[in-house]
């Protein structure tokens, strides 16, 4: 038994250090999570422990459990089938090997929405629990065949067992906690170039826009016909709105969590929409709302609003001309606001969602992805979140949650 527990650590050592996976990866059976599952699995079937001619011992339960922890239904099924073939080769008794384990592979499909639920302790807990199942309904199938001295071995080879396990859940939860953390600093290195370039550019860029407002606003004092002043309070609004769109991306290099106030995201959805409305016109795609009345949050208004205007002009592009976009919202029992943006566009594949938001990564001939970029900043700075669903041709669903407007309570004066 110690030559399996040796074999088991150092192979799912070897795939920790040099075969490293995404979660998804691993759910396809021509993953290398999978081959070396299947290693396991040959290694300890062909090699079991000997009590006796009938009693035969091995780790193979270990295979069934990590294949549909770690890999998914199909990886799962795919590594219950190699235990049906490899255990017709090696002399185990398949009946009981069908019917044992097919209860199994049901349980764990229902332990495994369970297991994801929580942290490393809780899923250690979740797994103990199964697993125990095992050794608990061998030993009393033998104490009613009165196999006592069996029974004491039972107990004793499952605690080995389920050590090995354990350790194992060990080691692939600090290889995903490797990994996110790999990509969050990442992610991290990223938005700190963004953010220096937005700050660097974002200078420059000020000083000329400044003096174009300034003649800007001394040609109003001159006699002009209506149309020409019409044509100069545009600009000038035009220059103002660069101004703000610019500042907030000095926000990304640093954040003004000190000038929060609180906002009604009810009308400023409405702002938002009425601002889209005519470019959704020329395109001829109606917005319809579904929102609850009087939302509020914390934030800085014209970054929320900066994030609404991206998201449904996004929206409005993804669908080019006849569609419809729908904006809901409504507030959550665990005390925040979301907001549902959907349309019915192109939609995006798997590949697209992944890389969505990342700097300079658009779908968009013309797009800089800046804007998502950013967008995901300011939810972020808020303590919020944005998840994105999407299907190809059918649409994307833009949710964003905010945590919602807390009233503070009023100090007690007696």
């Amino acid at each position: 038994m110690c030559l399996h527990v040796v074999f088991i650590l150092f192979t799912i050592l070897i795939y920790q250090v040099f075969f490293k996976e995404r979660e998804e990866k691993r759910k396809k059976i021509r993953s290398k999570f999978f081959l070396f599952m299947l290693m396991i699995l040959v290694f300890t079937m062909s090699q079991p422990v000997l009590y006796t001619e009938i009693y035969k011992y091995d780790f193979k339960a270990v295979v069934i459990i990590l294949s549909f922890l770690y890999g998914g239904k199909k990886v799962g099924f795919a590594a219950f089938l190699a235990l049906l073939i490899t255990g017709f080769f090696t002399d185990q008794r398949l009946p009981v090997l069908v019917g044992n384990y097919t209860v199994y592979c049901l349980l764990l499909l229902r332990i495994t929405r369970m297991f994801h639920r929580y942290q490393i302790k809780g899923k250690v807990l979740v797994i103990s629990l199964f697993y125990m199942t095992i050794p608990i309904t061998r030993g009393i199938f033998l104490e009613l065949k009165g196999d006592y001295r069996q029974t004491y071995f039972v107990f004793g080879s499952s605690l080995i067992v389920l050590a090995t396990l354990i350790a194992i859940v060990y080691l692939i939860e600090n290889m995903n906690e490797q990994l996110e953390m790999k990509q969050e600093l990442i992610r991290a290195e990223k938005m700190n170039v963004v953010s220096q370039l937005a700050a660097s550019v974002a200078h420059e860029i000020r000083n000329p826009m400044t003096s174009v407002r300034g003649f800007m606003q001394l040609l109003q004092k001159e006699e002009l016909t209506k149309e020409q002043q019409l044509y100069i309070n545009i600009s000038i609004e035009e220059l103002d709105r660069a101004q703000e769109i610019i500042n907030q991306y000095l926000a990304l290099a640093k954040p003004q969590t000190d000038q929060y106030e609180i906002i009604n995201l009810t009308s400023l959805i409405q702002q938002s929409i009425d601002v889209m409305q005519s470019y959704a016109l020329l395109n001829s795609i109606q917005i319809t709302q579904e929102v609850e009345p009087s939302l509020k949050i914390e934030g800085l208004k014209l970054e929320v609003q900066q994030v609404f205007i991206n998201i449904i002009k996004n929206a409005i592009e993804a669908i080019k001309s006849d569609g419809e976009i729908g904006i809901s919202g409504s507030k959550t029992a665990d005390g925040f606001v979301s907001i549902q943006i959907k349309d019915n566009g192109v939609g995006m594949t798997k590949d697209q969602l992944k890389k969505l938001g990342s700097p300079y990564y658009s779908t968009k001939e013309k797009g800089t992805g800046l804007g998502l970029t950013v967008c995901h900043q300011i939810v972020k700075q808020m303590g919020g979140q944005i998840l994105i669903n999407s299907e190809l041709t059918k649409g994307t669903c833009f949710t964003i949650n905010l945590p919602a407007y807390k009233k503070k309570s009023e100090e007690y004066t007696p």
